[in-house]
């Protein structure tokens, strides 16, 4: 797993770099973190998750980002006690609109590619990817010229069709909505 997200970030990182188009804007990194809710169908619970992100800012009004994230394991009691998390890469358009010279908000438009893993206690580990739309809304505060601070909440896939009765047997996947704040590092 962990060579699966050092390769993903490289290729990330190189691809950042080498598209000509980057050349114009401004380019940031930044790190995510806060409680994520995840849903199996049945029922809904936080956990602590984060994320990586690398972005771009092609004017003041429009950008485009990917996300790597992760959440730590969880463990839900419905239908019985059972661990579930989550792993995915998100990918964004990101419409925005500065309110002031140090305040914008922005919206997130895209999709994620999820991977879920839900595994019954003393039960077998069953796991799902999935590819979803993603949404969400934040505020972005610029700090200084090199960092800025924000809060968002945001939603990953559409509410996964898992049953009392076939959870533990047929795993549909999991479901998100993030409430994070976020440090970036613009260059």
């Amino acid at each position: 797993m962990k060579h699966r997200i050092i390769a993903t970030i490289t290729t990330l990182l190189a691809l950042t770099f080498s598209m000509p188009a980057w050349a114009a804007g401004s380019h940031y990194v930044g790190l995510g973190a806060g409680a994520i809710n995840l849903g199996n169908g049945l029922n809904k619970k936080a956990v602590f998750g984060s994320y990586l992100q690398i972005g771009h800012h092609f004017s003041e009004y429009f950008g485009a980002e990917v996300r790597l994230g992760a959440t730590a394991s969880q463990t839900s009691n419905l239908p019985a006690p059972a661990k579930q998390r989550m792993d995915f890469v998100a990918h964004y358009l990101k419409p925005q609109y500065p309110f002031t010279t140090n305040l914008t908000g922005y919206a997130l438009i895209g999709f994620a590619v999820v991977h879920t893993t839900y595994q019954p206690t003393g039960g077998t580990k069953q796991s799902k990817n999935r590819i979803g739309y993603a949404y969400g809304l934040g505020l972005d505060y610029q700090l200084n010229d090199d960092y800025s601070a924000g809060i968002e909440w945001s939603h990953m896939l559409s509410k996964p069709k898992n049953t009392a009765a076939t959870i533990s047997t047929n795993f549909k996947g999991l479901e998100a909505s993030l409430f994070t704040a976020a440090v970036r590092y613009h260059f």
